[in-house]
């Protein structure tokens, strides 16, 4: 597997849209830069278009109660909920005081962050729009529906809109890993995160954190309740902190994008000391992939053993670590992580195609019939070259 797959197959986390330069590219890409972020915000606050919903009514009237957000960092999406006060993620307002929101109707006004104590990707921001509470049977906490819809400011149109939906969802054991998330194949895009994700009769399930472009990661929606009971000025200081790992985090993984071999130290050194500090998962995937990116291998492990650790049934996470064991030669830890990836998603192709790689150097024969009984279900085209790769990895 070439370093050029690495990267295509480990980066398309959709953390919202990042609008700042590192310091080092401002610079040489300020004009860029001062048109790209003129367009987007023409479009995030002055254009009216709208896409319409095909979903079940119950879903389509969410819309109504998202919320686009723009930071001094990035746009986003929320969720408004009662009196003002609108969830998003907690990665999207960083350590800002406070934020810009443009409702369904195109008013924009000034939010206030709400810092609260419960560690998760969620935040509170207060607003001057209202909105009548959700019945508590909108509150999807005992669902474990298949049909997930993400429900989220559309910023290519500049409206909230309902994207295709899922036909497959992961739920968390909440109790043993809390900060554990939902993982679904529901659509989402770049700038969607802080939007609802509702199941087929429109309960409120959680609120999208990110995605890979195959699997999303949702934040539950029980926790709402926990971060809002936890609001209050005694968590602000500790609430700013952690903000600044996460931006200082952020802004680091983002500079770090165009460098793909040699990373200077002081950008080595930045991403280590906050992504670990961010408590943020997706920041640590991230992390770890972008060590990945660099054949830093031992570094990528941490990160994304750190992530592992928050949430062991995450497939984007074992999907990386699949990876990194492989380009790093280590085919049995590999195919470790491989086994419980294929539990949760036995038909993506790339991880068929590593075990079938993997199997094959170690000569785990019991792992390459799995492998290949699961490809011949799930892609039976690249059958023929998988079982030939398999026939010469075995034969004497």
């Amino acid at each position: 597997m070439s370093e050029v797959l690495y990267i295509q197959f480990l980066f398309g986390h959709c953390n919202g849209v990042r609008l700042i330069m590192n310091k080092n590219s401002y610079l040489r890409l300020c004009a860029q830069y001062v048109t790209a972020i003129s367009a987007l915000l023409a479009v995030l606050f002055n254009s009216e278009s709208a896409v319409a919903c095909e979903a079940p009514s119950a879903v389509c009237a969410w819309r109504e109660r998202i919320v686009g957000i723009k930071t001094p960092n990035m746009i986003a999406s929320g969720i408004l909920m009662k009196d003002g006060q609108i969830v998003t993620n907690r990665h999207v307002v960083e350590d800002h005081q406070s934020i810009l929101v443009k409702n369904f109707e195109g008013r924009v006004e000034k939010a206030e962050v709400i810092p609260h104590g419960t560690p998760v990707d969620l935040a509170i921001v207060t607003s001057a729009f209202n909105q009548n509470e959700p019945d508590s049977a909108e509150l999807g906490t005992n669902t474990q529906s298949q049909t997930l819809y993400v429900v989220a400011f559309d910023q290519g149109r500049n409206s909230a809109r309902v994207y295709k939906q899922s036909n497959f969802a992961l739920y968390p054991e909440l109790e043993e890993h809390p900060k554990a998330r939902i993982h679904s194949n529901s659509k989402a895009l770049p700038g969607n995160s802080g939007g609802a994700v509702v199941n087929e009769h429109g309960m409120l399930v959680g609120v999208l954190a990110s995605g890979d472009h195959r699997i999303s990661e949702i934040i539950p929606a029980t926790n709402i309740d926990k971060v809002l009971g936890s609001m209050g000025a005694l968590h602000k200081e500790a609430f700013s902190e952690i903000g600044g790992f996460i931006r200082r985090c952020a802004d680091a993984l983002h500079a770090s994008v165009s460098i793909l071999k040699d990373p200077p130290n002081p950008i080595i050194s930045k991403i280590e000391r906050n992504c670990l500090k961010s408590q943020n998962k997706q920041l640590l995937d991230q992390a770890g992939q972008t060590f990945g990116r660099w054949w830093m291998f031992d570094i990528s492990e941490k990160f994304l053993r750190a992530s592992e650790k928050l949430d062991p049934r995450s497939p984007n996470t074992l999907m990386s670590l699949a990876v990194t064991y492989h380009l790093s030669r280590k085919p049995k830890h590999a195919i470790d992580i491989l086994k419980r990836y294929l539990d949760l998603d036995p038909s993506n192709q790339q991880a068929l195609r590593l075990s079938i790689q993997n199997a094959g150097i170690v000569r785990d024969r019991a792992f390459a019939d799995k492998a290949l009984d699961l490809m011949e279900r799930h892609n039976p085209s690249a059958l023929p070259l998988a079982n030939s790769y398999i026939e010469n990895a075995f034969s004497d």
